[in-house]
C-alpha cells in the first residue's frame, strides 16, 4: 500500500518517467501508466489515451529524437498530483551538438496507483522559433516531424499543434489572471465562476466545483504568507493553458498553478503549495 505521507513513495512511477525516456525504454516508460490513463504533451495538441494511443505518441514525439533530458528546478505536491517545474533539454535532428531548452510544467496524476494522466504545458512557439534559428537544418528536421506527426498520429492532432502556434492568451493577459486568482480580494475572481478547482499541498488535497471562495480559501490555509506577496517566477502559456509559477521573495514557499482558459474564464484550475524547495528523487 503506497504511504500518502511520504511524496517519494507515493510518486514512485511519475518520478521513474524521465528516466526511462532518457534512455529510451519505451516498454518501462508504458508500464507506467494505468490502461485508461492519458497524455497531453503538449497540452492542446492532441490526448492519447489508452496504451496504443501512448505507444503511438513515443513513436511520434519521443522515440526520434536522439536525447531526452530533464533539468527539474522544484517539485509541488499533492496527494494525488504532482507539478514539476522543469526545463526539458534535448538534442534534435537539426543540431547534433546544441541543445535546445524548453521550460515546462508537467502534471501527472495517479489513477489506482499508477500514472493516470501526464500534462505538459510549454510554448510551442517558443521551440518553433528555435529551429528556424537553425536555419536548412531546422526547416528540414521540422519538415520530417511534421510528416511523421500527420502520418502517424493523424491531421487533426496535426491540426491542433498548429493552432497551439496562432492561439491562446498573451502573457500579458496570463500574469494579469494569476495576480487576480491569487490577490485575495474575491472581487477580482469573477474570472472563477463555476470553473473546477483542485487545491493541495503534501498533506492534503481537494476538489471544489461553483464558487471559487472556499477553495482559493482552503488553498490560502496551506499557505505560510498571504498569497498576494507571492511574487511571478515564471508563465507558459500554450493554447489554452497557462502554467505558473509563483515564490515567496523572502522564503522558500511556492505555488504552482496549472489554468485552463475559457472565453477569458478559468475553466479549471489546478494550484500546489510547496512549504520549501525540493526535488523528489534528487
Amino acid at each position: 500500500m503506497t504511504d500518502l505521507t511520504d511524496p517519494q513513495q507515493t510518486f514512485a512511477l511519475a518520478l521513474r518517467s524521465p528516466d526511462l525516456v532518457g534512455v529510451k525504454d519505451k516498454a518501462g516508460w508504458l508500464a507506467l501508466f494505468h490502461p485508461e490513463a492519458f497524455v497531453e504533451d503538449p497540452v492542446e495538441a492532441g490526448r492519447y489515451r489508452g496504451a496504443a494511443q501512448i505507444s503511438l505518441f513515443w513513436d511520434v514525439f519521443i522515440g526520434p529524437q536522439p536525447s531526452v533530458g530533464f533539468d527539474v528546478k522544484r517539485d509541488f505536491c499533492g496527494l494525488h498530483t504532482l507539478i514539476r517545474q522543469v526545463t526539458v533539454v534535448s538534442i534534435t535532428q537539426a543540431d547534433p551538438v546544441a541543445v535546445l531548452p524548453v521550460p515546462a510544467l508537467i502534471a501527472y496524476t495517479l489513477r489506482d496507483d499508477l500514472v493516470g494522466s501526464l500534462q505538459a504545458v510549454w510554448e510551442p512557439r517558443h521551440v518553433i522559433a528555435w529551429f528556424f534559428k537553425k536555419k536548412a537544418p531546422g526547416l528540414r528536421a521540422l519538415g520530417k516531424h511534421g510528416a511523421r506527426m500527420i502520418g502517424r498520429a493523424g491531421v487533426l492532432n496535426g491540426l491542433r499543434f498548429a493552432m497551439t502556434l496562432i492561439s491562446g492568451m498573451s502573457h500579458d493577459d496570463a500574469r494579469a489572471l494569476v495576480l487576480a486568482i491569487v490577490s485575495g480580494d474575491s472581487s477580482q475572481w469573477t474570472c472563477l465562476p463555476t470553473g473546477k478547482i483542485t487545491v493541495g499541498c503534501e498533506s492534503a488535497e481537494e476538489s471544489f466545483e461553483g464558487a471559487p471562495d472556499p477553495a482559493l480559501q482552503r488553498l490560502q490555509s496551506f499557505a505560510s504568507l498571504p498569497l498576494a506577496r507571492l511574487t511571478i517566477a515564471q508563465i507558459v502559456v500554450c493554447g489554452a493553458y497557462v502554467g505558473a509559477f509563483l515564490a515567496d521573495p523572502n522564503g522558500e514557499g511556492a505555488l504552482a498553478l496549472m489554468l485552463r482558459v475559457k472565453r477569458s474564464e478559468v475553466a479549471e484550475m489546478t494550484a500546489l503549495w510547496s512549504s520549501k524547495r525540493r526535488v523528489l528523487g534528487a
